[in-house]
């Protein structure tokens, strides 16, 4: 089966998580985490050319958090709630973000069923 998702630059990451949200760990988020994790990935994409420690600094930096916050139409506050939350989900790090869970930019995405009662592979 395919399904066509119409994406913009600034919905992409909303998407995606909002297709993902029933998948852990990110189904145990509420929309405004999936959303400040949205943005979080957005940066992300947009300093992918930049070494990874050096990208955490980037994202993680004051003035994004308040970009984030004004784009989400809240406080700062509630943007550093939200990521505390991210983090004790173990979505995001202490100002990092955890390899595993970076979501990449991609055309296509591709998912496989495997039955847990099916224990032959």
């Amino acid at each position: 089966m395919k399904i066509n998702v119409k994406v913009s630059d600034d919905t992409y990451f909303l998407k995606l998580l909002s297709i993902l949200s029933s998948i852990p760990p990110f189904n145990k988020l509420r929309s405004r985490e999936l959303e400040t994790y949205a943005y979080l990935l957005e940066y992300n994409h947009r300093y992918r050319n930049i070494p990874f420690e050096e990208r955490n600094k980037l994202i993680f930096d004051y003035d994004v958090k308040q970009s984030i916050a004004t784009r989400m139409g809240v406080d700062i506050a509630a943007v550093r709630n939200y990521m505390s939350i991210l983090r004790s989900h173990g979505v995001i790090g202490r100002d990092t973000m955890i390899p595993k869970y970076v979501l990449e930019k991609v055309g296509e995405l591709v998912f496989v069923f495997k039955d847990v009662l099916d224990e032959s592979e």
